[in-house]
């Protein structure tokens, strides 16, 4: 009986994750002991199968697990780009973005038209704040391929960064205009697109990208910050404290100069309670903003300020 590897996916991956922890061989003896009749079709010596199966653990942030297939196979074949590249966004989801780079820098090499893996490069050189290599990156992946959508908007984050607002908003655009569209990119460059335009005071029109970008990709807890902060900015406190609570609602992380999502969140929390008067609330939030992130100098000064409101009024009660 032929079985195809889709079928049998979700079996494997419950047999090997605990094995893949450990590493790429006894994941693979795992799969032959645990599942005899099922592996003769499946190619289990050819690295394809590992890269895709790679792709299955890093959509289900099974990093580690992720990155040993990856590793396998590489070992299989050192001149898979795929697996290079695979290996360096999840890589770069661990935040060891030095490694990332070695890893699509080498995709590059074996394959110098891979314009996602130009796109990765972008990103991490990005998260490095080595913004021209960034841009170079980004275009040579824009070079590769003109119609994928994630480098326009990679593109539009770094010349946003540089303050050139105009080259920035035409990039976030030529993203949204892209045939080759993800959910992802649509929702990073209606929030890049949003941001944008705030510096140029169309508040409105930026908290309709920014509600855009939540609807499509609900879980980019960024999009619901600068959500959250576009209308504290409007006195739309309730819907405000609804945004940053979404961000609470989901699983923490550090982004590149942003910061850590739920710290930001607390803050801009913190912020809208206070402007309802809520000072012993908003005080909670900015303490919990410091356990999180430690070093956040916006909600420690946030802080100081709610403790001396706090302090006056009580004086100004007992006189």
């Amino acid at each position: 009986m032929q079985v195809s590897t889709r079928s049998v996916l979700p079996i494997l991956l419950t047999l090997t994750a605990a094995a893949l922890t450990t590493g790429c061989d006894d994941a693979y003896d795992a799969v032959r002991a645990s599942t005899p009749e099922l592996t003769k079709d499946l190619a289990l010596g050819d690295p394809a199968y590992y890269v895709n199966l790679g792709h299955e653990f890093q959509l289900s942030r099974k990093y580690d697990e992720a990155i040993a297939v990856y590793r396998k196979a590489i070992v299989l074949d050192m001149e898979n780009a795929d697996a290079y590249n695979g290996l360096g966004e999840v890589l770069a989801a661990q935040r060891r973005t030095e490694e990332a780079i070695a890893s699509y820098r080498r995709s590059i090499e074996i394959n110098p038209q891979n314009a996602a893996a130009y796109t990765g490069l972008g990103n991490a050189l990005a998260d490095r704040k080595r913004l021209e290599e960034a841009i170079a990156a980004y275009r040579r992946s824009i070079e590769a391929n003109p119609k994928q959508m994630n480098a326009y908007a990679g593109l539009g984050n770094v010349l946003a960064q540089q303050k050139k607002i105009p080259e920035a908003i035409e990039s976030y655009q030529r993203a949204l205009d892209a045939p080759e569209k993800t959910e992802t990119a649509q929702a990073i460059a209606f929030v890049g697109l949003g941001r944008a335009l705030q510096t140029q005071g169309r508040d409105d029109e930026a908290i309709k990208l920014f509600r855009k970008a939540t609807e499509i990709s609900p879980e980019n807890t960024w999009a619901h910050i600068f959500l959250g902060h576009a209308l504290a900015n409007q006195n739309q406190y309730d819907d405000a404290i609804a945004a940053y609570r979404q961000v609470l609602s989901q699983p923490s992380e550090r982004k590149g100069n942003l910061g850590n999502n739920h710290a930001i969140a607390l803050n801009g929390l913190g912020s809208a309670l206070q402007r309802q008067g809520k000072v012993k609330e908003a005080i909670a939030q900015y303490e919990k903003a410091i356990d999180t992130d430690l070093n956040y100098e916006a909600a420690q000064n946030n802080l100081k300020r709610a403790k001396q409101s706090s302090a006056q009024a009580r004086v100004t009660n007992r006189g």
